[in-house]
């Protein structure tokens, strides 16, 4: 049986990628813990629970709404008028027209 180089070279880079394969699944490499663990959640939740305690202080200025300029402001909203919905199939023929 004659093999030419490109059939060679495919069975070579097979045998390549099962190898590795091979090495990274069955001898341990693969199967180390995660990286997180326990101490980093803790730690997350100690640097959170830190922040949070930080915007707890925080109070915002309500006088502002109860000022003679901000109650001034008038309301300039425009009154949309209901429009009529369109044609329930718009690619159907219109009545009276004929298809050409």
């Amino acid at each position: 049986m004659k093999f030419n180089s490109n059939t060679i070279l495919t069975i070579l880079a097979t045998l390549v990628i099962a190898g590795g394969a091979y090495w990274y699944f069955f001898t341990g490499t693969g199967n180390q813990p995660p990286l997180t663990t326990s101490a980093t959640t803790n730690e997350s939740q100690m640097h959170f629970q830190t922040l949070v305690n930080e915007l707890q202080p925080i109070s915002f200025d309500t006088s502002i709404f109860s000022d003679a300029r901000f109650n001034a402001l008038v309301d300039l909203t425009t009154q949309v008028s209901p429009e009529p919905s369109g044609r329930l199939d718009p690619f159907a023929p219109i009545s009276g027209m004929s298809a050409k």
